[in-house]
């Protein structure tokens, strides 16, 4: 595997998926967000850190994929299968356990699927960039 590649991958869509997050959870769905689960986004700092984990699978598991050569389909693709398999388990497990509203989940499940979905395409296009596949 290219390290180079696989480092860049991982904190450009890791940045990317970061501030689209705050721009997200923090401004456009603020309030939202603040009555569904009565909690802040106060830990970027660690928010950034599982972001970056987050980042380092997908880099780490796109290059295994099949590929069909257009990155931003692919990317989209698997990013937003991440973001799935990713919030939703989780959020339902959260909802059973403590009592999170149903529609915040859904919400929430469907919100990560375009967030890892930009995140994936930052990664494709990395992938991409100097194999002629950018198309």
């Amino acid at each position: 595997m290219n390290m180079k590649k696989i480092t860049l991958a991982t904190l450009g869509s890791a940045l990317t998926m970061w501030l689209v997050a705050g721009l997200w959870h923090e401004v456009i769905m603020a309030e939202f967000y603040a009555c569904a689960t009565h909690g802040s986004h106060e830990g970027r700092g660690i928010i950034l850190i599982g972001y970056i984990i987050l980042a380092g699978l997908m880099a780490y598991l796109y290059p295994l994929l099949d590929k069909t050569g257009r990155p931003l389909i692919e990317g989209i693709r698997f990013g937003a299968i991440i973001g799935l398999l990713w919030v939703l388990p989780h959020g339902l497990v959260m909802a059973g356990a403590h009592g999170d509203p149903i529609p915040y989940i859904f919400l929430n499940a469907a919100w990560h699927i375009v967030e890892q979905g930009i995140g994936g395409i930052v990664i494709a296009l990395i992938y991409a960039k100097g194999t002629g596949a950018m198309k």
